[in-house]
């Protein structure tokens, strides 16, 4: 590509659509184009060291056995956070020295599942889920990034897929029951990521974010090529047409 654009690149989607193994392939693509790359980790944050700290912080509070004990709301805030301080700190320079940003899973998916997670176990009635999906949306400042350097797109899987993939990763992360008690059980998991794959559908309605299906139907390099192509797409877009003379 002769010409570059930075852009931020979000992959959102249920746990267990296969948003990290596509972009295992799709990394590649894109440097192949010319593209420099950049996966955002939340585990090994760079930046400076007050940064970098309150990124790890944040995520061992997330890794914890215990994180629950904080509760939902103190679980949203420190998500709000930290990913505000990672716009700032990482992707805003990053975008802006023309490199393609890539963070699987990002603010939607986070505050839909801990919306989800809050009315399991605290048993909330309609207003009480409405005023907190409210109060959660709120909690992120508006992107530092104009509109033409970010892309969000919704990677969609079958939940039988999700289930088979789950099983044969030996059921590794453990979700919450209708009962609101952690488990690994595969039915409990595929109706957990389904209540998350339905209110994702909703915003990618909402917000007019791509949708990009994967399943054991298609390959990962499939989804990664119909992504790359979604990126060329938005990088066009974000230079004016010259007028012809």
């Amino acid at each position: 590509m002769a010409e570059q654009a930075g852009l931020f690149l979000v992959l959102e989607g249920a746990d267990g659509c296969g948003k990290s193994t596509v972009a295992d392939d799709l990394v590649p693509l894109l440097r192949s184009a010319g593209r420099t790359v950049r996966r955002i980790e939340r585990g090994r944050p760079t930046g400076n060291r007050v940064h970098a700290d309150l990124v790890r912080a944040v995520d061992q509070l997330f890794r914890s056995p215990d994180a629950t004990a904080a509760g939902w709301e103190h679980l949203s805030l420190s998500a709000a956070a930290q990913y505000h301080s990672i716009l700032h700190a990482q992707v805003a320079p990053a975008v802006a020295a023309d490199e393609v940003v890539i963070a699987e899973s990002w603010w939607d998916k986070t505050w839909v599942r801990l919306g989800l997670e809050a009315e399991l176990c605290q048993s909330l009635d309609a207003l009480e889920r409405d005023r907190l999906r409210e109060w959660q949306c709120g909690l992120l400042p508006p992107s530092p990034l104009p509109a033409r350097r970010r892309l969000t797109v919704l990677i969609d899987a079958a939940r039988h897929d999700r289930v088979t993939w789950y099983k044969a990763a030996c059921c590794p992360e453990p979700v919450l029951a209708r009962t609101g008690v952690p488990t690994r059980d595969p039915d409990e998991y595929g109706e957990f990521t389904e209540h998350i794959a339905t209110r994702l559908h909703r915003l990618a309605d909402q917000h007019g974010w791509p949708v990009v299906p994967n399943g054991a139907h298609r390959t990962t390099t499939d989804v990664a090529g119909e992504l790359c192509d979604l990126v060329a797409r938005r990088h066009r877009s974000a230079f004016p047409v010259p007028e012809s003379t």
